[in-house]
């Protein structure tokens, strides 16, 4: 059960460290442009990118090799903990301010995880 647990924080912090990324790249890019000089240029070469690509699809491929270890019914719900690692990354990192009806629903998801992988 807690290797369970520490697995599926691990899969979870990879994908919104991958999104995280994705921010970072995208916040200092001129407006988007569908162009293929555009796509080269500025997102091919882009290091945040790349990086958040790396982490996705790494976090796709354990997200597969979980699946196939444990109960779908117990890791699928897990994954919300995306939303509180999310909105902690938007506090530290990207400095933006959260209000207390946030804080409760991450309180509220944090015991939902703790619930499902009791069960």
């Amino acid at each position: 059960m807690l290797t369970m647990i520490l697995l599926m924080l691990l899969q979870t912090a990879m994908l919104v460290l991958g999104q995280v990324a994705l921010k970072l790249g995208m916040r200092d890019m001129p407006d988007w442009q569908w162009s293929w000089s555009y796509l080269w240029h500025e997102v091919l070469l882009n290091a945040w990118l790349m990086a958040a690509i790396i982490l996705l699809v790494a976090a796709n491929l354990f997200w597969l090799w979980l699946l196939d270890k444990y109960p779908f019914s117990q890791i699928y719900p897990l994954t919300s903990l995306g939303f509180v690692f999310g909105m902690l990354s938007g506090v530290f990192i990207f400095h933006e301010s959260v209000g207390y009806l946030q804080w409760i629903g991450v309180v509220m998801v944090m015991l939902g995880c703790f619930f499902i992988a009791k069960a």
